[in-house]
């Protein structure tokens, strides 16, 4: 039994929420194994009530997450990824050189109407699609679909997809320069398909991420969709007057 960390005045849950903290940081393989309840309690020799409390402490912090059923999990760090006209590569390689992309499908398709009204184009047009799978360490973190206008990505290949952004592709390579984008982030669970595709359980959390991309005459030349483990990403946005 570990006794808990001592911390004047405050109250045995706080104290069980620095000794689980501490346990962490001096354990790497706690992060790979679940907590129980019953486990903390026995190694702090405290209450389950009061190892509940902390954990949930540590869950509403983000150090901690609950999958029903099977235990409580230390959450891993994140990848942070700044939004930014040209960030799918920027902040993921530089955090972890075990970063990965492979390619799920690339072809020529016509526009239906939801990617037409993004787009400004008819019902129909042709477009080239993309699917990007993104892991780390094996593991999917993000599946990205993108849909370009077909008359300004003739040059675009399987090797841009997978070694730079779309964006980059297309000012360095088609002479488009992208301006400015509209975005949209929302929370959901995952329904059977996402959580197959990215190796989670139905209803567990995911971000969706929409996007479109316009030149300076307003333009729309790339929008899409991305979809990201919420166990895995986060977001970091700077903000001015």
């Amino acid at each position: 039994m570990l006794s808990v960390k001592s911390l004047d005045g405050a109250p045995l849950y706080r104290q069980v929420q620095a000794g689980i903290e501490e346990m962490i940081r001096a354990n790497p393989r706690a992060k790979e194994m679940p907590l129980s309840d019953a486990q903390l309690a026995e190694r702090f020799g405290v209450s389950r009530i009061t190892v509940r409390r902390a954990v949930d402490e540590l869950v509403d912090a983000g150090i901690l997450y609950r999958l029903q059923g099977v235990g409580t999990f230390v959450r891993r760090n994140k990848l942070r990824e700044r939004l930014t006209l040209n960030s799918f590569l920027d902040a993921w390689t530089k955090r972890t050189g075990r970063f990965n992309v492979r390619v799920g499908a690339f072809e020529r398709i016509p526009a239906d109407k939801e990617i037409a009204t993004r787009l400004a184009v008819c019902r129909g047009t042709e477009l080239v699609y993309v699917q990007r799978l993104r892991f780390q360490k094996e593991v999917p973190v993000a599946i990205d679909d993108r849909y370009i206008r077909a008359d300004r990505c003739s040059r675009l290949t399987t090797q841009d997809i997978r070694t730079s952004s779309l964006v980059d592709y297309l000012r360095n390579r088609e002479g488009i320069e992208l301006d400015h984008g509209e975005m949209e982030i929302e929370a959901r669970r995952a329904d059977q398909r996402q959580a197959k595709a990215l190796a989670l359980q139905k209803g567990e959390p995911i971000l969706v991420r929409r996007m479109t991309f316009l030149t300076k005459n307003n333009e729309p030349v790339l929008t899409g969709t991305s979809i990201y483990r919420a166990d895995r990403v986060s977001y970091r946005l700077t903000l001015s007057s």
